[in-house]
């Protein structure tokens, strides 16, 4: 959500705070809004705890709108049991030295360099890190795809990976790729960032949860520990009932006619 202290002419305004600020300053950021941002017609969050970080104390109704996953993802083909991966490991999301990837991927390179073992890598990285890893034994740096095109690949790998920023605002926000791994009913290694650890236990998501780095101290004894997520246990995930569980509608069909 931006920074709107004046407002904006429209019949029914939603403030969307799913995503709190980021960058410098990013506390002093959410108090700005809280107290200068323009009143609007309703406030939409991800989960409680945002709720809670921005304290409006005023007589706006707000909703929880949690993360989904595409309806379509379910449909995304399984891995038969006889066919070979593509990859033992596989990462979609952000690669960069702010985040701290470039930790992830040592460590896949210490732990498993006398081991023949492939991480996948889908998505745009920062041309440092690419720069520094690229051609490094066992990395595919797949580049960036379509999402179904990206999922259909995580399909296809033995585990899924998981890397969550620890730090605001990523500690209050759902690692959206987290669900949709368990939406695709794969084996999953994650960090044990606040976020990944909470939605594995809200959700009841089978995952091993490792350390910072994900790959430090893994050995073949712990990969073995992965447990498959089961699809059907998520279908609850599909937006189309996110969305009506979160009853949004009700709120903007009372002020909005959509029959003119």
């Amino acid at each position: 959500m931006g920074f709107y202290p004046k407002q904006l002419a429209s019949d029914f305004v939603i403030h969307d705070y799913r995503s709190l600020s980021v960058g410098g300053s990013a506390g002093l950021k959410d108090i700005a809004k809280r107290y200068l941002n323009a009143r609007p017609n309703l406030r939409i969050f991800q989960n409680t705890r945002q709720q809670n970080i921005m304290k409006f104390n005023d007589d706006v109704p707000s909703v929880i709108l949690p993360m989904g996953v595409p309806k379509w993802i379910f449909e995304v083909p399984q891995q038969p049991p006889d066919a070979e991966d593509i990859a033992d490991f596989c990462y979609i999301g952000d690669m960069s030295f702010e985040r701290g990837f470039h930790l992830v991927i040592e460590a896949f390179l210490e732990n498993f360099r006398e081991v023949d073992a492939s991480l996948l890598l889908v998505g745009k990285p920062e041309p440092r890190l690419y720069e520094r890893y690229a051609g490094k034994r066992g990395l595919v740096f797949a580049g960036a795809l379509p999402q179904r095109e990206a999922l259909g690949l995580v399909a296809r790998s033995s585990i899924a990976v998981s890397y969550f920023p620890y730090h605001r605002p990523h500690c209050y926000q759902t690692p959206t790729k987290l669900l949709e791994y368990a939406a695709l009913g794969k084996k999953i290694l994650c960090n044990d960032s606040p976020s990944n650890v909470a939605c594995c236990e809200d959700l009841h998501i089978n995952s091993i949860i490792t350390s910072s780095s994900i790959f430090t101290g893994m050995t073949a004894a712990t990969i073995e520990t992965a447990k498959p997520n089961q699809r059907a246990n998520f279908t609850q995930l599909a937006w189309d009932n996110v969305i009506e569980k979160s009853n949004i509608n009700s709120y903007i069909s009372q002020k909005i006619n959509f029959s003119q």
